[in-house]
């Protein structure tokens, strides 16, 4: 009968070829690791300008209102400058309505 178990040789190259392939294995998840870390920090990058970019047109916009009700404000009060005295003195009866009751 023919002793078919592995010798101590066998052995020792089939764990060098298993360390071999660890090693490759974890130097190929560690390129991928480090390839995803960029993609990431580039996707969030370039997100992160995007938002920037709508915050800031938003911005303009919204000041752009403003100043234009402001304008607004300012032309109806030289128009017609009773009216403004008269509802400036009613909202200010009303807040003295109002906190005298507090």
């Amino acid at each position: 009968m023919a002793n078919t178990t592995p010798g101590s040789d066998d052995i020792q190259k089939q764990l060098s070829v298993l360390q071999k392939d660890v090693s490759e294995l974890t130097r190929v998840m560690s390129e991928y690791g480090k390839a995803q870390g960029e993609m990431l920090r580039s996707t969030a990058t370039r997100k992160a300008a995007q938002v920037r970019g709508e915050a800031e047109a938003r911005l303009r916009d919204g000041e752009a209102q403003a100043r234009e009700a402001y304008a607004n404000a300012e032309n109806a009060i030289r128009e017609n400058p009773a009216m403004a005295v008269g509802i400036a003195a009613g909202v200010g009866f009303l807040v003295g309505l109002l906190t005298s009751r507090r």
